[in-house]
């Protein structure tokens, strides 16, 4: 028996649909033809009666999804979920169910496409249909941003490596880190000294020869090496202080002394050169002090003086009374195994550097240094 309300075929008899439980045109008795006015007539009630007054109503079945999932939708969903709800066919038993779960997905299609607006000024409801694509873009952006960023550390941490490097192990890195006050060691400020030096400014290399020595002053050889390097700065005043420093802590050693002593000849200071010689006798076991300090005796001069000549230069040599002259023109340091002096010198076409002293039985003079070019 078919229902005329789903169109679903019953069992013979039956009296409610088993399909939708409406109720079923009462069956007409064999071999006699139904009446006409129970064929026509529709049935009393197209809708499911409760199962106090139909006991053949079926049991009402959840919802059916796609997915194979039985749940019924959330009153209010995301964007996500309701676009994908959208995508899904659901399949329902009551039509009435069809058209609620239709109503709420409109609903909140709309709530949505609200609330996006209203984030968003430039929101179309066409844009949702490219969310997947902008989604596979983001994704895309933010793995070009990763990798930007990996980079970026990349770079700075080489930078930071290189410029370590570069302070710690470089001589020029030494020279900025005493220049800054930053020194590691002794050795960055007599980088920075010798740097000074070269370029010519002795007074700055001597106090950074001195900043040296405060940071190695326990160590005797290089305390020696910083007093020599005053000399070289032409600070003679602290290479005095230095070498008397070394002679207090060190009164064994015999070089302080020896480098002390010479350096009071070259300026003159007798008195204080006498002192030093009794001082060392007193402190110093087997040093046998001298009967009178050496005599000094007067460089040589030359006559006519250093510069450019034509043709040839005679040069004539005078010296005190007594002594001999020993000279070289090739710029080498003149000895008593030189030349002697017994006559002009002459100079023909060349560059010449004359250098020449003056020696008796008990001294020897300084240098004369001149230099004479002959075209």
């Amino acid at each position: 028996m078919k229902c005329s309300a789903c169109g679903e075929e019953n069992v013979r008899n039956a009296r409610f649909c088993a399909y939708c439980g409406a109720r079923l045109p009462a069956p007409a008795s064999e071999g006699e033809p139904p009446r006409a006015d129970e064929a026509e007539a529709p049935s009393e009630s197209h809708t499911a009666q409760p199962i106090s007054e139909n006991p053949y109503q079926p049991r009402r079945m959840p919802t059916i999804y796609a997915d194979g999932a039985s749940h019924n939708p959330a009153p209010s969903v995301s964007r996500e979920s309701a676009r994908t709800a959208s995508r899904v066919p659901r399949v329902f038993l009551f039509d009435e169910e069809k058209e609620e779960e239709a109503r709420r997905e409109r609903e909140a299609a709309r709530r949505m496409a609200q609330r996006q607006a209203a984030e968003d000024p430039f929101f179309d409801e066409e844009d949702e249909e490219d969310d997947d694509d902008y989604e596979d873009e983001e994704d895309s952006g933010r793995g070009r941003r990763i990798f930007a960023v990996v980079i970026s550390l990349v770079t700075v941490l080489i930078l930071v490596i290189g410029a370590f490097a570069f302070l710690f192990y470089t001589p020029t890195g030494s020279r900025m880190r005493a220049y800054y006050g930053l020194a590691a060691g002794a050795d960055d400020y007599v980088y920075l000294a010798e740097w000074q030096l070269k370029n010519g400014n002795e007074a700055e290399a001597a106090v950074s020869f001195y900043n040296a020595f405060l940071l190695n002053r326990d160590d005797y050889a290089f305390a020696l090496q910083i007093a020599q390097s005053f000399e070289r700065c032409e600070a003679y005043e602290r290479a005095e202080q230095m070498y008397m420093y070394l002679i207090e802590q060190y009164p064994l050693e015999s070089d302080p002394y020896d480098y002390l002593m010479a350096l009071l000849v070259r300026e003159g200071k007798t008195e204080v050169y006498e002192a030093l010689i009794v001082y060392r006798a007193e402190h110093q076991p087997g040093y046998v002090m001298p009967s009178a300090p050496q005599p000094a005796v007067a460089a040589p001069s030359a006559s006519p003086a250093g510069g450019s000549y034509t043709g040839s230069v005679h040069i004539s040599l005078a010296a005190e009374e007594g002594a001999a002259i020993y000279f070289t023109v090739d710029g080498s340091e003149p000895t008593e195994e030189s030349r002697l002096y017994t006559g002009p010198v002459i100079l023909y076409s060349g560059s010449y550097t004359l250098r020449a002293i003056a020696v008796t039985e008990d001294a020897v003079s300084e240098v004369f240094e001149a230099a004479y070019t002959v075209s």
